[in-house]
């Protein structure tokens, strides 16, 4: 239990409940705040399967199903000796590693991701609604044991609960839209406008903010203007951001600096290495397949303990496989002899692109602290081969004294708490299509002629432009917007419904198409989301105007885009005699591919 903040809690009673969902562990912290009460976070601990393991908070990302389908072994439980039986008996498959599969597809090509296969009849959509489920369900558990009335508290609050799940940079409104579809699933919420009040998405990086500076006491120490990097290396992805010091008191107010960087260099590459390494040694063997697996799994095993503490020592380790020897193998007595040169081949490579996603960070910045967090921050070796490069040697770099696993559990929820960063970078351009009208002789004239010129209202135009509303690496304060305006022509005096798609650019440069001529997206272009706007009330008030094929009737909207959190709110206005007006709109996210 660790306090977040000296003033007692001045609000209503409410319960925060923080998920962090790794590619190989998981976690969850929770708060119970209520007037005139400390505010504390709290680990959930006492897992099933980690009963002896005192204080473990985090547990394997890995469910056991049976041939129908159904969850049979979560978590801890699902790596004992007596639940590996039971699944090698029953016939159960192993889903593990699933977290990338909702990794988007940028992120999985540029890195050549290879996800394993899910278990037969269970869906990504089923193994994360199963998953948060075994979660809450030990959470309650564990509230209504260690808090005070947990039971009757519980109760009370658990309908206002507020959740959050944190995610890496990377991720984007489709896999929001996802896990708080899970949430729904899984039965943390009820429904979906339920779910869109109360489950609320943060940073992986953003939360690990907000645990250094609670853990290390370092907010004492910091100054207006300071730049720091966060760097949390996690299991599969590593988000590196750098960030400013806005103010200090009455709150810590951070601003992002440049869009964070989200990298595939998690430590789970080392162990993909490792077995790429073993199997090959087996590889042309008269062994039956059976046991060759066996001989993997076992030297998989000594590696996940050995990774942890490698240091970049030149000794020699013993990894056990089997219990017989394979000279040819290079295997005696059950052990074979891996070098300290052959362990660092494997951390090299993802120490090296986590070391440029620092450096790229720090560019043209003089940023005067690094804080390495999560499970892989924990390594001794990362930390000696980051403090050996140049660019990183200077400044001073930081490790928490506690597990940095669970970093992004307890940060969430002191972020949801303390909401303290203030600005953040927009990872990709934002914008939505339009018509382009006035070009269409000169593109015409400039080679555009496979496009297809229609006719409207107000003249020739060409479909698929591509209008900007925020760039790309914007940063945005917590209740900036940012505005563009457009014309909505209609056929009749009543504009109806308003609806526009919002999309996504990677790109660097601001393109004038975002539809190829047959209309597909270009690349580099993603759907994101709809926003709609009810604007019936405005029959009889739009200008009326002739145009080709006659009378015809327009008014100007405008679409207000606002990131200041880590998700997209969006707005209509229209101008009233001189007035601003805002309607309800909504913002809808695309469906999860």
């Amino acid at each position: 239990m660790k306090t977040f903040a000296d003033e007692p809690w001045q609000q209503a009673s409410k319960i925060i409940i923080a998920f962090d969902i790794g590619t190989t562990q998981a976690a969850v912290s929770f708060a119970y705040l209520y007037p005139g009460g400390k505010q504390t976070v709290h680990r959930v601990t006492e897992w099933p399967g980690q009963q002896r393991q005192h204080g473990a908070s985090k547990i394997p990302s890995k469910i056991w199903y049976d041939a129908e389908g159904k969850p049979r072994a979560f978590g801890a439980e699902a790596e004992s000796r007596r639940t590996c039986k039971l699944a090698e008996d029953g016939g159960w498959a192993l889903a593990k590693h699933w977290k990338l599969h909702l990794h988007p597809s940028s992120l999985r090509s540029s890195h050549g991701i290879h996800v394993d296969p899910l278990p037969s009849g269970a869906t990504i959509d089923k193994i994360y609604a199963d998953f948060i489920g075994y979660l809450y369900a030990h959470t309650k558990r564990f509230f209504e044991v260690y808090i005070l009335d947990g039971k009757n508290v519980w109760q009370k609050l658990e309908s206002t609960t507020d959740f959050v799940i944190a995610h890496p940079n990377g991720w984007r409104l489709q896999e929001q839209a996802f896990l708080r579809s899970a949430a729904i699933t899984a039965g943390l919420i009820d429904s979906e406008d339920a779910a869109k009040q109360r489950v609320t998405f943060v940073s992986e990086a953003e939360a690990a903010v907000h645990f250094v500076m609670i853990e290390t006491d370092f907010q004492t120490r910091l100054q207006r203007g300071v730049e720091l990097v966060i760097c949390d290396a996690g299991g599969s992805t590593v988000d590196t951001t750098l960030y400013e010091v806005v103010e200090l008191s009455p709150t810590l107010h951070l601003r992002e600096k440049r869009t964070s960087a989200c990298t595939q260099a998690g430590s789970i590459f080392v162990n993909k290495y490792a077995q790429e390494f073993i199997s090959n040694k087996f590889r042309g063997t008269s062994l039956p397949e059976d046991e060759v697996r066996d001989y993997v799994t076992e030297f998989m095993e000594d590696i996940e303990m050995e990774k942890r503490s490698f240091d970049n020592s030149t000794e020699d380790m013993l990894i056990q496989v089997g219990g017989g020897t394979m000279a040819d193998l290079g295997i005696r007595r059950g052990k074979y002899t891996l070098t300290g040169e052959q362990m660092r081949r494997w951390f090299d490579p993802l120490a090296n692109d986590i070391g440029n996603s620092i450096e790229e960070q720090m560019r043209g910045h003089s940023a005067k602290y690094l804080f390495l967090v999560g499970g892989f921050g924990d390594s001794p070796y990362l930390r000696h081969a980051l403090k050996s490069r140049s660019a990183i040697s200077n400044i001073s770099l930081t490790v928490t004294k506690d597990s940095n696993a669970k970093a992004v559990a307890d940060g969430a929820v002191i972020w949801f708490a303390k909401s303290a960063v203030t600005g953040r970078a927009t990872r990709s351009a934002f914008g939505t299509d339009v018509s382009i009208t006035g070009l269409v002789p000169l593109l015409a004239m400039l080679g555009v002629q496979d496009r297809k010129v229609k006719i409207g209202p107000r003249g020739p135009f060409y479909e698929g432009g591509w209008s900007q509303i925020v760039g790309k690496s914007t940063v945005l304060a917590e209740s900036e917007e940012k505005i563009e305006t457009y014309c909505l022509n209609r056929g009749s005096p009543d504009p109806g419904l308003f609806s526009c798609t919002i999309y996504a650019y990677d790109g660097m440069d601001d393109p004038l198409f975002m539809q190829d001529a047959s209309g597909k997206l270009e690349r580099g272009f993603e759907e994101v989301c709809i926003v709609r706007a009810d604007l019936s009330g405005m029959k009889g008030k739009m200008t009326s105007a002739n145009g080709m094929f006659g009378e015809y009737w327009k008014m100007e909207v405008k679409v207000a885009l606002r990131f200041g959190g880590t998700e997209l709110s969006a707005s209509i206005l229209w101008e009233e005699n001189g007035v601003t007006h805002r309607s309800p709109a909504s913002v809808i996210p695309s469906s999860f591919v």
